[in-house]
């Protein structure tokens, strides 16, 4: 059995990223919804009287065959608006997942720096026990060698030239 030292990287199938982009879409569409609810009910209060009017006049006999030619005729539009709505169908899927691999990306951006960040407070506490086990050692035994302690960073003087 070989290792590879090589990152292995996989692709997240497409729907996999339609979903986090529908996903962050409608949590978009979410935040506006308050919004959205108080024009919708101003609209509504606009038309009340209106619908109450149209719905209680009594002239609402309807001509069957008139009826049925209009659902003949709308039967076929119906076919080729459903050959639109794929086409568009595919586009808004296209979007979303172009969307969702952004949002992925970012995710993965955001989760990497918080490993790195989980990585360095480690290290450093792992240094730090190593030096206080150390200073146990030599505690023990005098003879066990210190904890090195870098010095301080000192500003270095630029030298001076001579006119």
């Amino acid at each position: 059995m070989t290792t590879s030292t090589k990152a292995e990287t996989r692709k997240i199938p497409n729907p996999l990223y339609a979903a986090a982009g529908a996903g962050e879409l409608a949590y978009e569409q979410l935040r506006r919804l308050p919004e959205r609810v108080a024009e919708l009910r101003v609209r509504a209060e606009k038309l009340r009287p209106v619908v109450t009017d149209a719905v209680s006049d009594r002239s609402l006999k309807a001509d069957l065959d008139k009826l049925r030619d209009t659902a003949l005729r709308n039967a076929q539009v119906v076919v080729s608006g459903a050959q639109v709505a794929q086409e568009r169908a595919f586009a808004v899927y296209t979007e979303l997942v172009a969307r969702g691999e952004r949002v992925v990306a970012g995710a993965r951006t955001e989760q990497a720096k918080a490993q790195l960040a989980t990585a360095k407070i480690e290290i450093k506490d792992a240094e730090k026990t190593e030096a206080v086990a150390q200073v146990q050692a030599h505690a023990e035994d005098p003879q066990s060698p210190l904890p090195s302690v870098p010095d301080k960073a000192t500003k270095r003087a630029r030298p001076t030239i001579a006119k």
